[in-house]
This record gives structure tokens, C-alpha cells and sequence, in this order.
């Protein structure tokens, strides 16, 4: 099953390869390129299509343009994609928890589902304050410099806030997570906070990320895998990668899409 699913991996590869030309190519076409069943191309690109890769149209794709870098959030498949694992990882979160939410935006949409609950978020996040959120749940910002266009909170000010708190459990988005490198951001401020979160939360931590950020890596690490209880992704996901991963003692959710 696994060999099955790497080879299904290494195919959608080839195609991706075959349309960075960014011109459409039929199914027959690619069908004829990859020695392979139209029908095999075809089940292939609804999977490609599915997770933000690739645009179809009468037995036609093209490269998708957006969507597909690791800080873009124009791609309407990946954001979906994002909203079912902030989901899972919010139902994580019990009444009366205390809950860090960093910067990201994956942790970000984790939020819009705890509004059935009484919880105390602690964020860096400054867009956390614009949502709905229960009646009886409080929400508090770390202070620090806003940086724009992310709307995140760095800075002394805000490492120093999340010193002096520990939360039941955080729930995080990163740039990359990885085996080797564990949690990194291409922003070494923002891995300075991550990494006082993961410290100072005395119960889970929760990592949110999809496909595109399973075995990368940013410049700036935030933490090594062992402070990460569970993964949630994906299963466009690596799967080589995945295995890595847990076996850093990482518990890993895949969703199925």
C-alpha cells in the first residue's frame, strides 16, 4: 500500500514537471508523456486539482499559479484544505482551557472553531481580536511591534508576556516541519516567540500543516520535534517524510479529503 502510494507521489511529480510550462495539456497527452491509462491521468489531476496544483477543464489542466507557495493564501483548494485541519485541531481545545494561538494563519482559522467554547486565548496574533468569539471566553494580546502584513506581534515585549503564562495547549502553524530542522519560520522574531509557546505550554502541542510544508524547512528554527505531540496534515502529504517525523515521537493525524 505504501510502495502503491509513493509511486502515485512520484507520478503527480512527473505531471506537475510536464505542465511548469504553463500551457494546458490534454489527458491524452499526458496520458501518452507518462506511458500511462487516461483513466490513471485522470484520477491523478482530480487529485492534483484537489490539492491547489492544478486547474482543470474539459479534459484539459494547466499549472494552477496561485496558491502554492508556503506564505501565499490566494488558492481557494489549499485554504479548504487548511480549514478541515484547523478544525481537528480545535476540537482538541476543553472547556475552560487556557490556549496559545501563534501567528500563523492555519492557528489563526483553528480559532473560528472554538466559539462553542469557554477558553482563554493568549496570541501574538492581533487578527485573533477581529473574530467571533463565546460570550464567556477572554482573549489576550501579547503587546509588541505589529508586524505588517501578517499582523503578528514581535519583540521583547511579547517574549517577555509569554514567559510569564502557561498554557493547557497551543496550537500552531509553521513554515516548515521536518525530521532534521523540526518546527522553522522564515522569521527569526517569530521563531523566538514560537519557541517561548511550545516552552511554556504544560500540556499539548498541536502542529498544523498541510501538504506543502511536510518535510520543508525555513531558515529560523522555532523547536525540535520533541516539544510537538500531534501533526495534523494531510494525506497529500509525503509520506517518507510523515514516517520521519514520527518517528521523532510525533502523533500524526491525516485527514482524509
Amino acid at each position: 500500500m505504501k510502495n502503491s502510494i509513493l509511486n502515485i507521489q512520484a507520478r503527480q511529480k512527473e505531471l506537475i514537471e510536464i505542465m511548469k510550462n504553463g500551457k494546458e495539456h490534454t489527458t491524452k497527452e499526458l496520458s501518452i508523456l507518462l506511458k500511462t491509462s487516461e483513466t490513471t491521468i485522470r484520477r491523478d489531476l482530480s487529485s492534483l486539482a484537489q490539492m491547489g496544483k492544478v486547474i482543470r477543464s474539459h479534459g484539459k489542466a494547466k499549472i494552477s499559479t496561485t496558491g502554492l507557495e508556503i506564505d501565499k493564501y490566494d488558492n481557494q483548494e489549499i485554504e479548504q484544505i487548511k480549514e478541515a485541519l484547523a478544525k481537528t485541531a480545535a476540537s482538541f481545545v476543553k472547556d475552560g482551557n487556557t490556549v496559545f494561538i501563534n501567528s500563523s494563519s492555519a492557528a489563526l482559522d483553528a480559532v473560528k472553531y472554538l466559539i462553542d467554547k469557554q477558553v482563554t486565548i493568549i496570541t501574538n496574533n492581533v487578527k485573533v481580536a477581529a473574530l467571533d468569539h463565546n460570550s464567556e471566553s477572554s482573549v489576550f494580546l501579547s503587546g509588541g511591534e505589529v508586524r505588517f502584513p501578517k499582523e503578528a506581534l514581535i519583540g521583547q515585549a511579547a517574549q517577555a508576556f509569554f514567559e510569564n503564562i502557561q498554557a493547557d495547549i497551543a496550537i500552531i502553524g509553521c513554515y516548515g516541519i521536518s525530521a532534521n530542522r523540526g518546527l522553522t519560520t522564515p522569521v527569526i522574531h517569530e521563531a523566538k516567540i514560537n519557541e517561548v509557546i511550545v516552552k511554556q505550554t504544560k500540556g499539548i502541542v498541536v502542529c498544523i500543516a498541510d501538504y506543502r510544508k511536510i518535510g520543508k524547512s525555513a531558515n529560523f528554527k522555532s523547536c525540535d520535534l520533541s516539544y510537538v505531540d500531534y501533526l495534523i496534515t494531510d494525506t497529500f502529504a509525503d509520506l517518507n517524510s510523515l514516517k520521519d517525523i514520527e518517528n521523532c515521537g510525533v502523533n500524526i493525524i491525516q485527514l482524509q479529503l
